[in-house]
């Protein structure tokens, strides 16, 4: 942006700014053992491209999350076992996410080790809703109506408290319109879970480790933010899960086209680095039932995708509140729903 903008825009200290490691938990997928994470890609907005100063602040995205196909290990259309036969299931799914993530932080003028230190806590309010199907081809397509049946006992629609999260901040101011964000995460078994359900509120009952590191450079023409992020699970309780390491890297880049508009693209990157495992060690023959059976694990079910969109954003009055959309198209998922999401973000200094 240009020199004007740059201090206008710090001058109303991005007080609309989602700030810092808006780290909301509204998956793209269903589970976290069915391919999906605690952290959200694609939640970071103009928090990524924008100064910040210490204040409080409130953000709410809304998200709105469509995929109508789910991806196996080789990036194909998924498939399940058939037990007794020597054939697979092509995998359905229409699946519809939708979240509202309120997020309250504070940012103070205490400085420790030369960065401003603060807290963030995010309440997220969530409705999943899916359809899941399953059918095979000749000259097994007798099958059908029955796989298909038992796909459909996993169908939900559920709406309810999501994982809470919770975090201190650290913010550095480097330099030549630089900063960086320090933000360890911890995210809590807050949501509704019932193992033997497909479809949640919450992501199962364990933690998540989830450090990140934002980096900001405010130039001026292009905006450019970009956030690293790992999550480290526990194994969930309710069914001896462990899901695999995460990695999200999400990036952002926005130029000002007018005084209060500005526009760019965003996009995200996620991988999953170590593999899912199960252990019903424990289990009785009937609560293993219960849940379904042991979960079915193909190298690892290493889940990835990455995804690229349009954003824009308007300052309104001069920095009273900040209102953003973007649309993020996914492509080349492994392991893992491929769909498309709808954000509309409202940041306001308080």
């Amino acid at each position: 942006m240009a020199n004007a903008s740059i201090r206008s825009v710090s001058a109303l200290s991005i007080k609309v700014s989602a700030l810092v490691l808006a780290l909301a938990s509204a998956n793209m997928a269903l589970a976290a053992e069915n391919g999906g994470q605690r952290y959200s890609p694609g939640v970071g907005g103009s928090d990524m491209t924008s100064p910040l100063v210490p204040g409080w602040y409130f953000q709410t995205p809304l998200v709105v999350y469509h995929a109508n196909k789910i991806k196996g290990n080789d990036g194909k259309a998924a498939t399940s076992a058939v037990p007794g036969y020597p054939v697979r299931a092509t995998q359905t799914i229409k699946a519809d996410n939708y979240a509202l993530l309120p997020r309250l932080t504070y940012l103070d003028t205490t400085r420790v080790l030369g960065a401003n230190v603060g807290l963030t806590a995010m309440v997220p309010l969530v409705k999943r809703k899916a359809t899941f199907g399953a059918s095979v081809g000749a000259p097994y397509t007798g099958l059908n109506p029955t796989l298909a049946a038992r796909a459909a006992t996993q169908n939900g629609s559920e709406m309810g408290l999501g994982d809470v999260e919770v975090s201190p901040l650290m913010h550095w101011e480097i330099g030549d319109h630089q900063a960086v964000t320090f933000a360890p995460t911890l995210v809590l078994p807050t949501g509704d879970y019932n193992a033997s359900k497909r479809v949640n509120p919450g992501y199962g009952n364990f933690l998540t480790f989830r450090p990140s590191v934002q980096y900001a450079y405010i130039g001026e023409g292009w905006d450019v933010g970009a956030r690293a992020v790992l999550s480290f699970n526990t194994r969930n309780k309710d069914n001896g899960y462990y899901s695999g390491n995460m990695f999200n890297l999400d990036y952002q880049a926005m130029a000002f086209v007018t005084e209060d508009v500005r526009v760019g693209v965003q996009g995200y990157f996620v991988r999953q680095l170590s593999k899912d495992t199960q252990d019903l060690s424990g289990y009785s023959p009937a609560q293993i039932t219960a849940l379904g059976g042991p979960k079915e694990i193909i190298n690892g079910n290493k889940a990835s995708v990455n995804a690229v969109g349009p954003a824009v954003g308007w300052l309104a009055n001069g920095g009273e509140f900040l209102l953003e959309g973007k649309f993020l198209k996914e492509f080349g998922a492994r392991n893992r729903t491929e769909g498309q999401a709808f954000w509309l973000t409202v940041s306001k200094p308080l």
